[in-house]
């Protein structure tokens, strides 16, 4: 065995110091309660306000009989909405169909009792955007209601949103049984390999072919976001997806019925900041939420 010399041992010490150093630190951070920082994040949230403007749908053309398609005129309200410098998106009582929503900045989208809006099964009604899949970034299918870049942007009221996914539409993209795997394995480990190698998100282009199914709401690089009341059914993925965020709001969520829904992530935060959930009878799932 050799013998420990003086400069052996000095050299040792030498290595050790920067950790016993940071070792109180350390201590001092494992000892924290993360709840009392909750006061301060909630006081930093900001909950957009908007002008008291309304913008009802069908005086845009939407037609609430669950199958004239109102893409168009929901499009054309928002964007009315916005131009104007905000106010209240109105959905009014009816099931109106639809393919996705792009909210603007300043446009409160709201439900109405007994309003629904159902999300058409016709992949050629999302257009290819930037977003993220199980935590990657691409270029895919919409999300049934996006925002990008945006800020003050809500969903409001007590109506319904609802995806219209079950066994044979947007579910069955993941769907496996014995002997298959899922439709979308084969582009899940495309995605997974082109981030590995660096492909910029432009070149990491999929579509409907590859099955990877869109969340339901996706507000993007956005702040001052509001949820507040409406229910979700029938998502094709995640429910609630705030990526890269300040200041999300979500309260007052209403619980479909069982049969109403697959289980689904209810809400799931992506490196967003300053994120307050109130009432809302989900399951925050996976959060990764920091503080400003």
């Amino acid at each position: 065995m050799s013998t420990l010399t003086r400069r052996r041992f000095i050299q040792h010490t030498a290595a050790a110091l920067p950790a016993l150093a940071l070792a109180p630190r350390f201590r001092s951070w494992q000892s924290s309660d993360p709840w009392a920082q909750a006061g301060a994040i909630v006081r930093a949230i900001g909950v957009p306000r908007f002008p008291a403007r309304s913008f009802d749908i069908t005086g845009y053309g939407a037609v609430g009989d669950g199958n004239a398609l109102c893409s168009d005129a929901i499009r054309k309200a928002i964007s009315a909405c916005s131009a104007a410098g905000g106010g209240r998106v109105v959905v009014p009582k009816g099931r109106f169909l639809t393919g996705a929503i792009r909210l603007e900045s300043n446009v409160n989208l709201h439900l109405e009792d007994d309003a629904t809006l159902a999300f058409t099964d016709d992949a050629a009604q999302y257009p290819i955007v930037f977003t993220r899949w199980e935590g990657v970034e691409l270029m895919n299918v919409s999300p049934f209601v996006y925002a990008w870049e945006t800020h003050d942007i809500a969903i409001t009221g007590r109506g319904t949103l609802d995806g219209q996914a079950n066994a044979s539409r947007w579910w069955n993209w993941r769907l496996a049984a014995p002997g298959n795997p899922g439709r979308d394995r084969a582009a899940r480990n495309r995605l997974i390999d082109m981030q590995a190698r660096g492909v910029p998100v432009a070149e990491r282009v999929f579509g409907p072919p590859d099955c990877l199914r869109p969340n339901f709401i996706q507000p993007y690089r956005s702040r001052n976001i509001l949820i507040d009341g409406p229910t979700i059914v029938n998502s094709p993925m995640w429910e609630i997806h705030p990526v890269l965020c300040r200041s999300v709001t979500v309260r007052n969520g209403s619980k479909p019925r069982p049969e109403q829904r697959r289980p689904q992530p209810g809400i799931l935060l992506r490196c967003s900041r300053r994120a307050l959930h109130l009432r809302h009878r989900r399951r925050l799932h996976r959060a990764e939420v920091r503080p400003e």
